[in-house]
């Protein structure tokens, strides 16, 4: 099982690095390839943007296909769209870049909904939200690789040859740790251990397969749960927040640091470095106390001011306070990844961890291009700082719909209720 999500952390990590891959440097990009900003900003948008209507049948299809073939399409998704933006290293060539990038971004259909569901299928109850946040682990790690490594491979050349001489050696590397991930996923990933590893997953397994994997039925008791449904807001809210602030770093800094891209890039590195320690601890936590409710309400009010603290560090100009400030930052917002899926687990129990997560992951997607697009609107005319209130409004609106919402633990109750069979070894 640790083989299974050390491979799903490789080749995530490839494909979430490849996010931010244009937006980090985005006025390098807009000089090499003649664009706007808005044009660069949809290499990192086109991330939310095409989850939002393929979520749904993706998340069914990945249910049906099982879960070594839910990786097999989703890392050679990665894998080609890697390949072809070796392709797209001329000024001219921007629509090729755009292709790449777009069946990159179709890879997240699949390869988000995995991380709850590798966790039921192949982890004892108990470890569930470890497991969960080990897996949200590789989406962050390639995040943080994109922030860190990306401006120091990509310099604003003189000559813009040169800069086109950069991308390509990071494409060329890109497309062939994408290959080697492809070729690791069909060699070792399996389907799921031959006996159910907790009595919630027997009873998750049996009801399902009762149900002949529906989808109608499903999506209408989701669209019901009440809880689910202030969850998918909450939750779209905050990471939305997340995907805006990433997407627009690079000019978020450069409007206060003069050629500070690669202080861009340190800063994303350190809001994503901290955000895998705030995952993995509040996953122990979790594991723990089975406090969801408080732990939830808790990292969000701290998200909240973490942003306003950020905001501030950027309006003082205070290089050290910065740092400080993402560090907080990244530790609560990029840490609320893993609990989400978490949280959605608890409030949707039995139903597929695939369907469940792939809705809730339309809610962070659609907040976000909302929120890049009017925050690009209001840093033109109103400069960042209009930004920063905008994301700190979201997140307080966020808050005060987790605050309201329902303490609910489906999940642990199956078992705490002994609504099970005893599984047979």
């Amino acid at each position: 099982m640790e083989v299974q999500i050390v491979v799903y952390i490789f080749y995530c990590g490839i494909s979430t690095y490849q996010w931010v891959e244009y937006s980090i440097v985005t006025n390098i990009i807009v000089r090499y390839y003649n664009v706007t900003v808005e044009k660069v900003d949809y290499t990192a948008m086109a991330y939310m943007l095409f989850p939002i209507p393929l979520v749904i049948p993706g998340s069914h299809l990945a249910e049906c296909i099982g879960l070594r073939w839910t990786n097999i399409v989703g890392s050679g998704l990665i894998c080609l769209g890697s390949c072809i933006k070796v392709f797209s290293v001329h000024p001219d060539r921007f629509p090729v870049t755009l292709i790449g990038q777009s069946f990159l971004a179709i890879s997240q259909v699949v390869i988000l909904t995995i991380p709850g569901r590798l966790g039921a299928l192949w982890f004892p109850l108990r470890q569930i939200s470890t497991a969960t946040s080990l897996a949200v682990f590789g989406a962050q790690l390639g995040s943080a690789s994109g922030f860190f490594f990306t401006p120091l491979f990509i310099r604003n050349h003189d000559n813009v040859e040169n800069i086109g001489e950069d991308l390509l050696r990071l494409f060329r590397i890109m497309a062939g740790l994408s290959t080697l991930a492809f070729l690791l996923v069909i060699i070792l990933f399996k389907d799921e251990p031959k006996y159910p590893p907790s009595e919630a997953r027997l009873i998750q397994k049996n009801k399902r397969d009762a149900a002949e994997m529906a989808l109608k039925a499903p999506l209408k008791r989701l669209m019901k749960n009440q809880s689910y449904i202030i969850l998918c807001n909450s939750y779209g809210l905050g990471i939305g927040v997340l995907n805006a602030l990433s997407t627009m770093l690079n000019q978020i800094v450069l409007a206060h640091f003069e050629d500070g891209q690669e202080f861009a890039g340190r800063l994303g590195l350190s809001i994503i470095v901290m955000g895998m320690f705030g995952s993995i601890a509040f996953g122990v936590i979790l594991d723990k106390t089975s406090k969801f409710k408080e732990t939830t309400v808790t990292v969000y009010f701290l998200t909240l001011c973490g942003e306003i603290f950020f905001a501030f560090s950027m309006w003082l100009e205070s290089i050290p306070l910065a740092y400080i400030a993402a560090c907080f930052l990244g530790c609560f917002i990029s840490g609320y990844l893993a609990l989400g899926y978490e949280m959605c687990a608890e409030y949707t129990y039995p139903e597929s961890e695939s369907l469940t997560t792939g809705v809730l992951n339309i809610g962070n997607n659609l907040y976000g291009i909302i929120l890049i697009i009017i925050s690009n609107r209001l840093k033109q005319y109103h400069g960042d700082m209009a930004v920063h209130i905008c994301l700190c409004s979201s997140l307080l609106v966020g808050f005060i719909m987790t605050v309201f919402t329902k303490d609910e633990q489906r999940r642990q109750n199956a078992r705490r209720n002994n609504l099970y069979t005893t599984v047979s070894h």
